[in-house]
């Protein structure tokens, strides 16, 4: 689970391995949005038709599930396993290296 907002360099950095990750790997990505942070859920919609996102993007428009995991800084990514584990929160951008081995440590 990742959260993040259109005007976030390291999260505009970010995406493209997610995307990879998504397509390559057998991982689910939630990608929540901080709605209220944008100018306008256009800026959102162009974001995901820019970089080519095919992964679930959810939008957190009162930002209550980013209150509710704490989330400062942006990108922060959960890495869950699939018994709803929280395996590890990384805070700041992560690049598709870096996805792997979190992943093979959850193996």
């Amino acid at each position: 689970m990742n959260f993040w907002a259109s005007w976030c360099g390291p999260c505009r950095s970010e995406m493209p391995d997610m995307e990879k990750l998504h397509n390559e790997k057998d991982v689910q990505i939630l990608a929540v949005n901080l709605t209220q942070t944008e100018n306008n859920r256009e800026n959102v919609e162009n974001f995901v038709d820019e970089y080519g996102l095919t992964f679930k993007i959810l939008m957190d428009e009162e930002t209550t599930v980013a209150n509710k995991y704490q989330i400062q800084p942006i990108p922060t990514t959960f890495l869950i396993d699939s018994n709803g584990l929280i395996h590890r929160k990384a805070m700041g951008a992560l690049n598709y290296e870096m996805m792997v081995q979190e992943l093979d440590k959850m193996d």
